[in-house]
């Protein structure tokens, strides 16, 4: 649901907005985090019937928290919490997990990892072929950050 928000899709079906809200409740995210109580009230805006109009800054960050929160699920449900190093993702579907950030030349540009802390790191240069040329800081610590 937090991807389809941040695509600026309309929400349409009312088990999304509480399943989403029960993801956002169980996650392990540090509470003060900016995006995740932008998330929560976000979310209770749409269940009381009201609209939500996200800038491209919003759906920057709605997209984050939804590849965050998608790792915390992955690593919940793969035995991964508590093991620090990151989970990488590529066009939205988990790849794989590894105990360090390294070898960027092993992904294509655009892979997202993510660590337990909700920081997160994007494969930069190269090309499909080669792979990445380096990781670059994306986020940290869940907060907007964003190196441009």
């Amino acid at each position: 649901m937090l991807r389809d928000q941040a695509a600026g899709r309309p929400l349409t079906d009312k088990a999304q907005l509480i399943a989403a809200a029960l993801s956002l409740e169980t996650a392990t995210l540090n509470t003060n985090s900016r995006d995740l109580l932008d998330a929560a009230a976000g979310l209770h805006r749409l269940a009381t019937g009201g609209e939500l109009k996200l800038d491209h800054i919003g759906r920057a960050r709605a997209a984050h928290l939804a590849i965050v929160v998608a790792a915390l699920d992955w690593r919940k449900q793969n035995g991964y919490v508590g093991q620090r190093g990151v989970v990488v993702f590529f066009d939205g579907t988990v790849q794989s997990w590894v105990d360090q950030l390294r070898n960027p030349e092993h992904w294509q540009p655009g892979c997202i990892a993510v660590d337990e802390a909700g920081d997160t790191w994007v494969t930069v240069g190269g090309d499909e072929r080669r792979g990445a040329m380096t990781w670059q800081a994306e986020w940290a610590d869940a907060r907007l950050v964003h190196a441009s």
